[in-house]
């Protein structure tokens, strides 16, 4: 048997073949995931308009991509993880890029945090045109991408879902099919609600202790062994609010986005999101303030600058 054929019928099987891949988005979250592609074995073409990041990588294994109808046209999976839903409409649906120039039977990943709309659109413009689409965002932030343990949540097919497997057991720790497409984003959505929420309860929380005269090492250790412990607060607490450091891991403007397209999901169901709404605030505020490059941990700025009290 050929090896192209081989190679054909192991994708097929869902077994580890290696892949061509294109890559779009060599973010926080992008460079480490193209890394552990390459690592994989993978073939992974990149283009990004972040040249650092992409001759980086280039020195690394990874191919230059001069532009994105080129980069379709010679690839088995395109994947993208960039920001906004209006950033995954450009990527695969402009015409320059997926509908001029890709074959079908090409498989796309959609690693961004976008709302459930603009998902199955995507979805359904491009099986359409016999393209297979996964919505795929990840959880976990930069750390996790680096060591391939990433959790990811996907919506589509059943057989698009196969197909991708050598790329989510590169990437992934824990990955998880979720459904019919759109359905990966709806879950993440869910988680980022609760957690952006959580970053200002906790924030909330750190400057009320301060003004009832508690040191703010005291408030964690309390708050790390009872009922309030989670993984949210053993992220912000000692990474972000104790050494005051608001270097971004995650940005504020980026959760701002996610709770605008949580918001967004729970309208087309008919829904409106109460607790997210206040901390959606919160975040835009702290954004006026000046945070919003920083981690989204820096809402506390703002709530300590509105109370006259420094957790510190």
């Amino acid at each position: 048997m050929a090896r192209s054929t081989k190679r054909r019928d192991a994708r097929r099987n869902g077994r580890n073949a290696t892949l061509r891949i294109g890559f779009v988005g060599l973010g926080n979250m992008g460079t480490p995931m193209v890394r552990r592609l390459l690592g994989a074995g993978h073939s992974v073409s990149v283009f990004s308009r972040n040249t650092a990041e992409r001759d980086r990588l280039v020195a690394e294994g990874a191919i230059r991509a001069e532009n994105l109808s080129g980069l379709v046209r010679n690839i088995d999976a395109l994947c993208g993880c960039r920001v906004a839903p209006h950033d995954s409409e450009s990527l695969f649906l402009a015409p320059e890029t997926i509908a001029a120039g890709a074959p079908r039977g090409l498989l796309c990943v959609d690693f961004s945090t976008i709302d459930q709309a603009t998902s199955v659109k995507i979805s359904n413009r491009l099986a359409a045109s016999g393209i297979q689409y996964l919505d795929a965002p990840v959880s976990g932030g930069p750390s996790a991408a680096a060591k391939g343990a990433l959790s990811v949540m996907v919506g589509g097919t059943q057989a698009a879902f196969d197909r991708a497997k050598p790329i989510f057991d590169a990437v992934g720790g824990s990955v998880t099919f979720m459904g019919p497409p759109g359905t990966g984003v709806a879950i993440k959505l869910c988680n980022n609600l609760i957690t952006g929420t959580m970053h200002v309860l906790i924030a909330e929380a750190m400057v009320l202790a301060t003004k009832a005269g508690i040191e703010p090492q005291k408030v964690y250790d309390v708050l790390r062994a009872s009922s309030a412990r989670s993984n949210t607060l053993e992220r912000v607490m000692p990474q972000h609010f104790l050494p005051r450091d608001f270097e971004p891991r995650s940005a504020l403007t980026t959760i701002i986005k996610d709770l605008d397209c949580a918001a967004a999901t729970a309208r087309l169901h008919g829904m409106t999101l109460r607790l997210p709404e206040t901390a959606r605030k919160c975040f835009l505020e702290a954004a006026a303030d000046g945070h919003g490059a920083k981690d989204l941990a820096a809402v506390i700025l703002t709530l300590e600058r509105q109370a006259g009290a420094e957790a510190a």
